[in-house]
């Protein structure tokens, strides 16, 4: 399992394929491996993202926009571009993950007209004043981080079960030191992710699911503080996927050409 450094990818960040069930999984390695597995059939899509930023008293402020993914056995490409408010509209970014390098990625700002190249660390900081890190949209959506998965048991999640798992991550790799994370036994979908330092700082909540082209799909998810009453909201539409998206999209003179 590849560790990424972290990157921000929205799109296709919340829609998982399901994958063959598992004869009943007995270790967390399984379980994880099992949801993992899911991922395998995608090597593109594209969606709509809404992404709500509540406050305390129920004041959103609002982002979209439309995110593209392709992929291979060894790269993942990502194209994301913001439609609104008015001061994102046209900004882009652009995103490499390569198993044998470093992540990389692009931003571009209309107000600027160019294209920069932004330093890893900006993994670990909050995605447009939401409850989301650019890590969290890498590598908890993608279950991809490493560590030790310990499988606590099954619980009732909605009308399924869940299997239970706790993965305590590589020191220093996330802003993270455990995560604990509820797949559905039956699709094997992540149905809630709870985020832990020394405590618990913020739980993520899937709100609804559905099929599209006969795969289920993550469609809604909550991201809340148990403490100060944030949370932030993510809406997927016009979900596609496996389109032959074409490779010059995930190339830094296209994302200057999609943000003007």
């Amino acid at each position: 399992m590849r560790q990424t450094t972290g990157v921000p990818i929205l799109l296709g960040l919340l829609v998982l394929l399901p994958g063959t069930s598992p004869a009943a999984p007995e270790t967390g390695d399984q379980v994880m491996s099992a949801a993992r597995e899911v991922l395998a059939p995608i090597h593109d899509k594209s969606m709509k993202v809404t992404m709500r930023v509540v406050d305390p008293s129920g004041a959103e402020r609002v982002r979209r926009l439309h995110g593209y993914e392709k992929r291979d056995a060894n790269a993942r490409k990502v194209l994301w571009v913001f439609e609104s408010p008015l001061e994102l509209q046209g900004t882009g970014f652009l995103a490499w993950q390569n198993d044998d390098k470093p992540d990389s990625l692009w931003v571009f700002f209309p107000g600027q007209r160019r294209v920069r190249r932004v330093p890893p660390s900006i993994r670990r900081e909050n995605f447009q004043g939401s409850m989301f890190t650019y890590e969290d949209l890498v590598a908890v959506f993608f279950l991809d981080y490493d560590g030790s998965h310990e499988l606590l048991g099954k619980e009732t999640c909605g009308e399924n079960e869940c299997f239970v798992v706790e993965s305590r991550l590589d020191e220093g790799a996330f802003a993270y030191e455990r995560l604990r994370t509820w797949i559905d036994a039956k699709t094997f979908l992540p149905a809630r992710v709870e985020f832990f330092s020394d405590e618990l700082l913020k739980v993520m909540t899937v709100t609804q699911s559905q099929a599209i082209d006969g795969i289920p799909s993550i469609v809604r998810v909550e991201m809340a503080s148990p403490t100060d009453g944030y949370r932030t909201r993510v809406e997927l539409d016009d979900v596609e996927y496996n389109r032959e998206l074409a490779d010059h999209m995930f190339t830094i003179e296209y994302l200057a050409q999609m943000g003007k």
